[in-house]
């Protein structure tokens, strides 16, 4: 047994804090298992990533509308707006498979009776079952052709090509391309690993919330650090696309608002 400084005995912390952890990696190994054979969570996912991306759809449309002519910051104001739709997509699947209720505080509402030392969960029938209910369009963002005015004035100016030319062309298009390609493999990361994530964010807030017996909460984070931690670097990386994408074009075509204006010059 550990002696600290002053000749006491340490308490033996290791093995305490060692069966709390595998308290709760057995708690959430069994949500997971409940959550797969209960709901379509890859159904449920998809509905949401349609959500989000109507969200940036629309909402690029609007800041096009307001103006906000400059492509990469309207694309970035887009997608962090999208972001946040995604999050308040998972808050309304926390409260559709019945983990947290909404306008209920850490509390939590009560319908979730897990006991992760348990053989089994106890309560399930605190969570709805059935498909998804989540409305959302289909659409994705066109990365700004909306609104295409004629091309021979923009803002009262000629719209002309830049210095870039053919190179700042095939710059721009290789950016465009693979901007299109992180969003389609963050679409297919996170529907491929709905299940997991889906699973780790409800215990996530069933532990914050105190729904858990036998764990204290300390400083587990809540579900939105757990959506955080497994989206932040596909939507890093958009935005960083994004904002290339959007400088190169207005290198290429300084006038153009759209990358439909940028295509349609050089037809």
């Amino acid at each position: 047994m550990a002696t600290s400084t002053d000749g006491r005995t340490a308490p033996p912390r290791t093995s305490a804090s060692g069966e709390r952890l595998r308290i709760i990696e057995a708690g959430r190994r069994e949500l997971r298992q409940t959550f797969v054979q209960r709901f379509w969570l890859r159904w449920h996912m998809a509905l949401m990533l349609a959500a989000t991306f109507g969200a940036g759809f629309l909402s690029n449309k609007l800041l096009l509308l307001i103006p906000v002519h400059g492509m990469a910051l309207r694309w970035v104001l887009a997608l962090g707006v999208s972001y946040l739709a995604f999050f308040g997509c998972v808050r309304i699947w926390l409260a559709y498979v019945g983990v947290r209720a909404i306008g209920l505080g850490d509390g939590g509402d009560g319908t979730v009776n897990f006991d992760p030392g348990s053989s089994s969960p106890t309560n399930l029938d605190g969570f709805a079952g059935g498909g998804g209910h989540f409305g959302g369009a289909g659409a994705s963002d066109d990365w700004g052709g909306a609104s295409m005015p004629s091309l021979g004035k923009i803002d009262g100016g000629s719209l002309d090509v830049g210095d870039g030319d053919g190179c700042g062309l095939v710059v721009l298009g290789i950016l465009a391309l693979a901007a299109v390609a992180v969003m389609l493999g963050g679409v297919v990361y996170l529907v491929v690993g709905a299940p997991a994530m889906l699973a780790d964010t409800a215990f996530s807030a069933m532990l914050a919330g105190g729904l858990v017996k036998h764990v204290r909460r300390m400083d587990e984070i809540d579900w939105e650090g757990s959506v955080f931690r497994s989206t932040w670097k596909p939507f890093l990386g958009v935005v960083v696309l994004a904002i290339a994408t959007g400088e190169v074009a207005h290198y290429v075509v300084p006038g153009a608002r759209t990358l439909g204006e940028v295509l349609m010059l050089y037809r």
